[in-house]
């Protein structure tokens, strides 16, 4: 493994001995103007240095995730005429540039080494631990906003919306002790017209209203996108009643209270003001699908189709639940998601039929969706049952957004079998 940062921070430190008016100590940091900027450029060398060193493979996963987010982000902000598109500051800086996202982490275990504080063994150990733990967090962040602006894109939108809702700095009745939660019932904003998009998560806010919201020209209605779930502070006055509603005390009851929300929530109406509201203190709009993304190969054996499994049986989704996948489903996953199969006993046999079980929305197109098919027995065995499967549906999708439309079929196959029905 290279070792350049080790090579540079030798040149940083031979250049802070040759210039007394720097210094650097336990408790100060005092550097003349006229050396400060050869002092952070060797600075910045460091740093780069240790990234380029210890993360070679994170860092191409990051530059291949920077050039379609860049591409995706370019291509929204044209077509909707935006003034941009905004994330987390510290994911924009990473998702701009990798090395300069995570360089950034640096800053303050260099000093430390410089001050003396930690010897070299230790920052490298620390500040491997903060970069590898910061870059899953990014590239998760990233892979999750590069989903959601493509999957906008496939609804050719020819409007965008912002509802703006209250928070700590807006409303004072959240601060602690004013009002409890909850007991504060106010009007849902109104959705207004909007130069730009916003993924800034918020921890508590008068209402959980859309991350995204756009007029479909290709569905010719409404779509709302969510994701960071944060909690309400306040009951909503009046909700659509084109919506349906699930009570949060429930499912919190039901299903507990860390881990419950998906990563996406998609909502499609026709009248703007159905849009403005995913949910407030107490209830929560189900979903027409919700969107799970695996950004990491090794997230089934990490136990995240349990979490798929649950966010579906809480929130219901009309269409079923997606699950993008940056890399080829495997083998363990799709064996997972297969109904499963028991032999009849011979008094059952005679009264099931493979008609009674209720069966999933069918998809527009194949795909990797676990197969409902079993082998044929021997005849002298009793013929197998096979359960429903449930309608969760897995995309190998990587950066190829041609393999979403299959979530943006879905809505549009249900809207004609809806119409069609009326």
């Amino acid at each position: 493994m290279p070792n350049t940062w080790r090579k540079a921070y030798d040149e940083l430190s031979d250049y802070i001995d040759k210039h007394p008016n720097i210094e650097i100590g336990m408790n100060v940091v005092a550097i003349s103007e006229d050396v400060r900027p050869e002092f952070y450029r060797l600075f910045d060398t460091v740093r780069v240095n240790f990234i380029k060193d210890k993360f070679p493979a994170s860092l191409e996963k990051g530059y291949a995730l920077s050039k379609s987010f860049a591409e995706i982000k370019g291509d929204v902000i044209d077509n909707l005429d935006l003034e941009g598109i905004n994330v987390r500051s510290s994911v924009n800086w990473f998702l701009l540039d990798p090395v300069n996202g995570l360089m950034r982490l640096l800053f303050d275990p260099l000093f430390d080494l410089l001050k003396g504080k930690i010897d070299p063994p230790i920052f490298e150990r620390i500040s491997a631990q903060e970069v590898e733990e910061a870059f899953k967090d990014f590239f998760r962040d990233g892979y999750q906003r590069w989903v959601t602006l493509e999957l906008v894109a496939l609804l050719t939108p020819d409007k965008n919306y912002h509802v703006q809702e209250a928070d700590y700095h807006t409303n004072t009745s959240m601060i602690e002790g004013v009002q409890g939660h909850g007991l504060r019932e106010e009007a849902v904003p109104e959705a207004k017209e909007a130069k730009s998009i916003s993924f800034e998560a918020r921890l508590l806010s008068s209402f959980v209203v859309p991350r995204v919201l756009v007029h479909s020209a290709r569905l010719g209605r409404y779509a709302a996108m969510h994701s960071d779930f944060n909690d309400a502070h306040c009951t909503a006055r009046l909700v659509s009643q084109n919506q349906e509603w699930l009570n949060i005390k429930d499912l919190k009851k039901e299903f507990g209270l860390s881990k419950l929300w998906p990563d996406l929530a998609i909502y499609t109406g026709d009248e703007l003001g159905d849009m403005a509201l995913v949910a407030d203190y107490s209830r929560v709009a189900r979903p027409d699908i919700i969107v799970e993304v695996m950004e990491e190969k090794d997230w089934f054996e990490r136990g995240e189709l349990e979490l798929v499994k649950r966010h579906y049986h809480a929130l219901q989704p009309k269409l079923g639940s997606f699950v993008v996948c940056r890399e080829p489903v495997s083998e363990a996953v799709l064996r997972e998601l297969e109904p499963e199969t028991a032999p009849l006993t011979q008094a059952a046999s005679k009264s099931a039929t493979p008609s009674a079980a209720p069966q999933p929305s069918p998809l527009p197109e194949a795909q990797a969706t676990a197969g409902q098919t079993t082998q044929p027995l021997a005849s002298s065995e009793p013929e197998p049952v096979t359960g429903p499967a449930l309608p969760i549906h897995l995309l190998s999708v990587g950066y190829n957004a041609a393999k979403l439309e299959t979530i943006i079929e879905a809505i549009t196959e249900a809207r004609k079998k809806s119409e069609g029905d009326s």
